[in-house]
């Protein structure tokens, strides 16, 4: 049995819904919601057998949103403006759909749209939702062809089982172009959840960490400990009283001597933050698609290029530099304005007190670590001279607050000192042998420029040792993740189903998002083809292609249903010139159903309609009809020359 055509377009406008569904988190709201009661309206009027729209009014209707959305993104192209321009034209190209090629149109476009959340988030739940999209959308095209809505289903799903070797085939083997696949240029930088390009201790009365990772890293061979992992992104060593900014003072540590002590080997998994990337102290070298560039900081080679990249670092334990200060750089890691009289005249006592440098740095550590500090996420916020209301007012704070306030007494006490930004630790995935960094994770530390080397000072560390060793949640219990249902403290089963998905996840990125034209060459090589040129690629694709669709035709020919008799071949022929002219026929239709149908058509043509359904009802249910009934031929010939012309727009309805 055939499905009802209205079934099958109410599939279509569902199918569309499901798939934009995670663009209502990407695009400014109201654009999906607008597609959404477009979607409705016209499937109210399919419902209610009512007119559709005349074009003028459905090209005037678009002028608003269209004008809004130019308002709204000031572009129209791009990732948001191309995306969000498409499903609103989408949204009104429903609004034409009359005829099964129109339907076949709207879907068409169904697929289409069904890839454009991968522009904007290529994680593993968005291709589970990639996948159901299809399943939804192939159901809707199985329902369109005439298949019963009951083995609709069964249809669908066999039809994605059928296309899958090939898909993976092209995936594995197509020739891989430069830089990510799902990547379109963005309005505006955005930031990485939990860095900032400045540092204002003071200004933010509550620190709510966010969960979202922010990247990933897999050693090769051993493994660090968490309190080894300082994971650098930014330097700032300016500072104006209240925030601290990067400068522009040449570093004289823009390359290290070469040293293999404690050397680390590892790959990061990271989103650029403004072309910074996050890597260990003392990186003696950077891969692929980076840049080593000054303060023991890597950038992106191609740093407007805000997309996900994988890149293979190396570092060492110790490191030294191949000269000193400047005097030029020493006056600008000592520069401090006038304000925070009180931390600089503290500082300015152990300068007198201490001529040794490291005794003096060692003075400041103890002293800091007997000033009765609390770390909290929730300070209050300082007023006046920052540093001086923290250390000896207020005295709670984050990592933020230690590290501008060491440097501040650092710097007066006649050390060169700036602050670090990055994150510190992670969570270690023992299932998929790698580390999981957090926004949460985001830290800042001090460096001081000590016996020729930049030398870590952690002042957090001084005050609640507890953070570096552990996650920040596990200090601060406001901060602990809150488990829908399971609360603050969910059981150990839910620890290991979270530890799993996030390997699955990490095997995704791993070698789905990040399978880039190196990683194909890799895998060729250990096939045992060696390198791979395009020609053989293309090679192998066709002879990959013929492997797998030769069983499938050879199993279509087999099944092949006899040749189409003359009455079965005109009787769709004539349904189709019905459909084309604008009638909304089926195969399934009686005569007298399609003559109703037909009943806008010109009076010339409702005669030859006539006639031939007459003659078809005659000699198909005549007593001893057969299909070899040589007047079939003529018949057939006379629906091939029955050519209506289109219907205009105003005759067309919804039905």
């Amino acid at each position: 049995m055939r499905s009802e055509p209205r079934l099958a377009h109410f599939a279509v406008l569902a199918a569309l819904a499901l798939t934009v569904l995670p663009l209502f988190l990407q695009l400014p709201p109201w654009v999906p919601l607008l597609f959404a009661l477009q979607l409705g309206g016209r499937a109210w009027l399919a419902w209610q057998g009512r007119q559709l729209p005349h074009r003028v009014w459905l090209l005037l209707a678009m002028i608003v949103p269209v004008l809004l959305l130019w308002l709204s993104l000031r572009t129209l192209v791009g990732r948001e403006g191309g995306v969000a321009l498409l499903l609103l034209l989408t949204g009104f190209k429903a609004f034409e759909t009359v005829t099964l090629r129109d339907w076949r149109v709207l879907l068409g476009l169904g697929f289409f749209l069904a890839a454009t959340p991968l522009l904007f988030d290529q994680s593993l739940p968005s291709a589970l939702w990639l996948l159901l999209s299809l399943f939804v959308l192939t159901w809707a095209m199985v329902l369109l062809a005439g298949v019963d809505s009951a083995a609709s289903p069964r249809a669908a799903a066999l039809a994605l089982l059928y296309a899958m070797p090939l898909m993976l085939l092209l995936f594995v083997a197509m020739p891989r172009l430069p830089g990510p696949l799902w990547s379109m240029p963005t309005m505006d930088q955005r930031a990485t959840s939990g860095l900032s390009d400045s540092l204002a201790p003071g200004s933010i009365g509550q620190m709510i960490p966010s969960r979202e990772p922010a990247f990933t890293a897999q050693f090769r061979g051993r493994q660090p400990v968490r309190e080894q992992l300082y994971w650098r992104v930014m330097v700032f060593d300016r500072f104006d009283g209240a925030r601290w900014t990067a400068g522009s003072v040449p570093d004289s540590g823009a390359a290290l001597l070469p040293g293999v002590a404690g050397e680390l080997s590892y790959s990061i998994t990271a989103t650029p933050f403004k072309g910074a990337l996050p890597v260990l102290e003392h990186a003696v070298w950077a891969g692929e698609g980076v840049q080593q560039v000054a303060a023991q900081l890597v950038r992106r080679i191609d740093a407007r290029n805000e997309a996900r990249l994988r890149y293979d670092v190396r570092s060492v334990a110790q490191a030294a530099y191949p000269a000193a200060l400047s005097a030029e750089q020493r006056d600008h890691y000592l520069q401090l304005p006038a304000a925070n009289l009180r931390t600089r005249q503290q500082g300015e006592f152990f300068a007198r007190q201490f001529r040794d440098e490291a005794g003096r740095l060692a003075a400041l550590r103890a002293w800091l670590q007997q000033q009765g500090l609390r770390y909290t996420l929730s300070p209050p916020l300082l007023q006046g001279d920052v540093v001086d209301d923290f250390l000896f007012s207020s005295r709670q704070g984050f990592c933020e607050h230690f590290a501008s306030a060491f440097a501040t007494l650092a710097r007066a006490a006649g050390l060169p000192a700036r602050i670090v930004v990055g994150f510190q630790g992670g969570e270690f995935n023992a299932g998929g042998q790698f580390w999981l960094v957090r926004s949460s994770d985001a830290h800042a530390w001090t460096e001081v420029w000590l016996q020729g080397r930049w030398q870590r000072v952690d002042p957090t560390a001084l005050v609640a040792p507890s953070r570096i060793v552990s996650e920040v949640g596990e200090l601060v219990p406001e901060a602990q993740a809150v488990v829908p249902v399971l609360g603050r403290r969910p059981p150990q089963w839910w620890h290991t189903v979270h530890a799993q998905w996030q390997r699955a996840g990490f095997v995704w990125q791993q070698w789905v998002v990040d399978y880039d034209a190196r990683r194909q060459q890799s895998l060729f090589q250990r096939l045992g083809l060696g390198r791979v040129g395009v020609g053989s690629v293309m090679t192998l694709l066709l002879l990959g292609g013929v492997l797998l669709v030769l069983p499938l035709l050879l199993w279509l020919l087999w099944r092949r249903p006899p040749a189409r008799s003359y009455p079965v071949r005109g009787w769709l022929l004539l349904v189709s010139r019905l459909q084309q002219a604008g009638v909304a026929a089926v195969a399934s239709d009686t005569p007298a159903q399609l003559r109703d149908k037909a009943v806008l058509l010109a009076p010339v043509l409702q005669q030859q309609l006539a006639r031939l359904l007459a003659d078809w009802q005659q000699w198909r249910y005549a007593e001893g009809a057969t299909d070899a009934d040589p007047r079939w031929r003529g018949w057939w010939w006379q629906v091939r020359r029955f050519r209506p012309p289109r219907l205009a727009a105003k005759k067309r309805t919804g039905r």
